[in-house]
């Protein structure tokens, strides 16, 4: 890798942490200085440390990367931790946002840019969405997970297992192709019965 491609790499990293580190701060802007485990600038930072960790990973051994992230994890963690006690707030959002944050940094560095990038953004959009998320799932029923999952089902196991040809002597039945439309069916019915 050429220093060019390098900084390029260093300063997506660096644009991963940003984005979630403004998403992160923007959540707690009304928290004092020094009263949440990160914000802005630490999860920017993070990202950084999980880029230079993979750089340095390259010069040294796969076991750097990995101690690195152990490392990380364990202080974040503990400090997390401690605010989680000091304010009765037990979510692991934080951390876990935190924890991703390393490994994409991590992955800007040692992996694909466009992977590494779209999943900053989802990651953001997730923390993002969070009151909108919780409010859609206070209002789910059962039946609508049911259906879901039955939905799922028939989309990811069966449809794989069936043979894509047909299977008749007329080569007029596809039992992939028939499934899928049962799946279409299924799926604009649910979406025509959800809220």
């Amino acid at each position: 890798m050429d220093d060019t491609s390098l900084f390029f790499r260093l300063a997506v990293a660096l644009a991963i942490g940003l984005l979630i580190g403004l998403e992160r701060g923007w959540q707690h802007r009304k928290e004092a200085e020094g009263e949440r485990t990160a914000g802005l600038r630490t999860y920017t930072l993070v990202a950084l440390l999980g880029a230079l960790s993979a750089v340095l990973t390259n010069h040294t051994s796969p076991v750097f990367l990995a101690l690195s992230f152990l490392g990380f994890s364990l202080a974040f963690s503990a400090f997390s931790w401690l605010e989680a006690k000091a304010e009765g707030n037990f979510s692991v959002t934080g951390v876990v946002a935190g924890l991703i944050t390393f490994a994409l940094g991590a992955y800007a560095v040692l992996g694909e840019l466009q992977v590494a990038i779209a999943a900053g953004v989802a990651v953001t959009l997730i923390l993002a969405l969070k009151r909108p998320l919780h409010q859609w799932l206070r209002r789910l029923t059962w039946l609508e997970i049911r259906s879901a999952l039955i939905l799922l089902a028939m989309t990811f196991l069966a449809l794989p297992l069936l043979p894509d040809r047909t299977v008749d002597p007329w080569d007029s039945v596809n039992p992939a192709e028939i499934w899928l439309l049962a799946i279409i069916i299924a799926a604009v019915s649910f979406a025509d019965t959800s809220p």
